[in-house]
C-alpha cells in the first residue's frame, strides 16, 4: 500500500505544523463519516487503555463489537506501540 499517493500524503501531512492547517487538511481529505470513524477509533483506544470492557465500549459508542475488536487489534501493532505515547500526550493537552 506504499504508493506514490501515500508518499505524497505523508509528505503533505508532515509539512503541516499548524493545528488550523491540519484541521483544514483533514477537512479536505476526509468525509464527515470518516471524521466520525476516526473520532470513534480514538475513543475506542482511550477506553481500551482505561480497561473498559469491549461490550461496554460497543454499547457506549453505539458501534459494533467488531469495530471495537479492530481497535483492540490495532493497539497490538508495532505502529500503535510507536505512537502510543504521542497519542496519550495529545489527549492530555485537551
Amino acid at each position: 500500500m506504499n504508493t506514490q499517493y501515500r508518499k505524497q500524503l505523508l509528505a503533505f501531512l508532515c509539512a503541516i505544523d499548524d493545528s488550523n492547517e491540519m484541521a483544514a487538511a483533514l477537512d479536505i481529505l476526509l468525509t464527515d463519516k470518516e471524521h466520525v470513524d476516526v473520532d470513534q477509533r480514538l475513543q475506542i483506544f482511550h477506553l481500551l487503555e482505561a480497561q473498559v470492557p469491549q461490550r461496554e465500549i460497543s454499547a457506549t459508542l453505539g458501534v459494533g463489537i467488531a469495530t471495537v475488536t479492530r481497535g483492540s487489534k490495532a493497539m497490538q501493532t508495532e505502529s500503535y506501540k510507536k505512537l502510543a505515547k504521542k497519542l496519550a500526550h495529545s489527549r492530555n493537552e485537551l
